[in-house]
């Protein structure tokens, strides 16, 4: 090989190698996968931990046969006792309905994954809010009252 094929060929080399560096997203601090209890309205995960700040990986593996049970992860600013806003999101996702993929326009929401069909995993990446509960449900059509889970941000 001569001089300028190998310095090409380095060229090239480096190119791919630092092209894949620089195009790479800082991978999340933490990953959680969270499913539904089979074809059940409710989450088989209804509490997550993270510290606060850092980079959380939500994957939400809808394990459910029933092409009826649709589900999804819509995390929330208040706590499970705050009903009234649980029921505002609630409400508001059946009303913004398929076209807006039961996801309501609410200050509520800090971060949703897209709705999941039977057998489909999406997922969210978002920073943990500071230090507090936060709850987290499912939107599509009525789930909310049943299938809601809590975020554990600490230290």
């Amino acid at each position: 090989m001569r001089h300028a094929e190998m310095k090409g060929l380095f060229l090239v080399v480096m190119v791919v190698l630092l092209g894949g560096a620089v195009g790479r997203v800082q991978a999340a601090d933490q990953e959680v996968t969270i499913k539904p209890v089979g074809n059940q309205v409710r989450f088989g995960t209804e509490e997550i931990t993270a510290k606060a700040g850092s980079q959380l990986k939500v994957i939400f593996d809808n394990i459910a046969t029933n092409p009826g049970m649709r589900h999804n992860f819509v995390l929330l600013n208040v706590g499970r006792d705050d009903e009234a806003t649980i029921g505002q999101v609630g409400i508001g996702a059946v009303q913004a309905g398929e076209a807006k993929d039961y996801i309501p326009d609410h200050d509520a929401i800090l971060a949703h994954t897209t709705m999941a069909d039977a057998g489909e995993r999406v997922e969210v990446e978002f920073t943990v809010p500071p230090p507090g509960d936060y709850a987290y449900l499912c939107s599509y059509l009525g789930h909310y009252s049943m299938m809601q889970g809590v975020l554990h941000s600490v230290e």
